[in-house]
């Protein structure tokens, strides 16, 4: 018996190739109604003593709108995939690796906090990265779920040029103020990948996911911004600009101290 081996996912695709197909809406037949085909009869009764009026099928009940004047119906709901595509499970990839750099650097400033690296950590700020790093785990495990149920491999790394600037930055760090700035960039870069490629997936199990994640980082956004002295939810809109969208982007990450 042959083995069906996991399949490696290209993940140098970026997430601005990754275009949706065209939506496929349902075609509804037009449905005519032959004459002496319909066997019911449209009937409306308007009040004048003992007099009825009869509409037959296909005519206007009396002071009934015209057809111009009414209501247009609703189009139909583009339908949505099951099975993820080729360009979800490109994104879901991506994903994943930033859930991995994520769970790397939270884990990176628990070691640093319990070697003393970063002075006195108050326990509510620990307590936040453990739970928050619980959470990124929980973030990764979901998109590898996604692709290795698709016959691909699971990620494990994160994005190297990301990482390599996020390693660099956490170099600089020697207190909690400089961990939770780093932190609260990598919060920004993951939420707003997630509210860009909503527009993007295909999958409605993907489209879920990626909507269940999004307020979660943005939930850590406000505890940071808070644990910083800053108004916890300072944006009325949240934005894409932060977005990364795969190997290659450019990164902006702020200085830390």
């Amino acid at each position: 018996m042959t083995t069906e081996q996991e399949e490696p996912i290209d993940v140098t695709t970026s997430i601005e190739e990754v275009t949706p197909g065209e939506s496929h809406l349902a075609r509804r037949g037009i449905l005519g109604v032959a004459a002496g085909g319909l066997a019911a009869a449209v009937f409306a009764m308007r009040g004048d003593g003992d007099n009825t009026e009869t509409v037959a099928a296909g005519g206007r009940a009396a002071g009934a709108a015209p057809a111009s004047r009414r209501s247009p119906a609703a189009a139909p709901a583009p339908r949505r995939r099951a099975a993820p595509t080729e360009g979800d499970l490109a994104i879901a990839a991506i994903a994943a690796s930033l859930e991995v750099l994520a769970v790397n650097t939270y884990g990176a400033a628990l070691d640093a906090a319990g070697s003393g690296a970063l002075g006195e950590v108050p326990p509510a700020v620990a307590e936040y990265v453990t739970v928050a790093k619980a959470q990124h785990e929980a973030h990764r495990d979901a998109w590898n779920g996604v692709l290795t149920a698709s016959g691909k491999e699971a990620v494990t790394w994160a994005p190297p040029d990301l990482e390599q600037t996020v390693n660099d930055q956490f170099a600089m760090v020697t207190d909690v103020t400089g961990a939770a700035q780093l932190a609260l960039t990598l919060e920004g870069i993951a939420s707003a990948t997630y509210l860009s490629v909503l527009s993007k997936l295909e999958s409605t199990d993907a489209i879920a996911l990626a909507g269940s994640i999004f307020p979660i980082d943005r939930q850590h956004m406000a505890i940071l911004l808070f644990a910083l002295g800053t108004y916890p939810v300072p944006e009325v809109f949240a934005n894409v600009d932060d977005a990364y969208t795969g190997p290659g982007a450019p990164t902006a990450m702020p200085e830390t101290r």
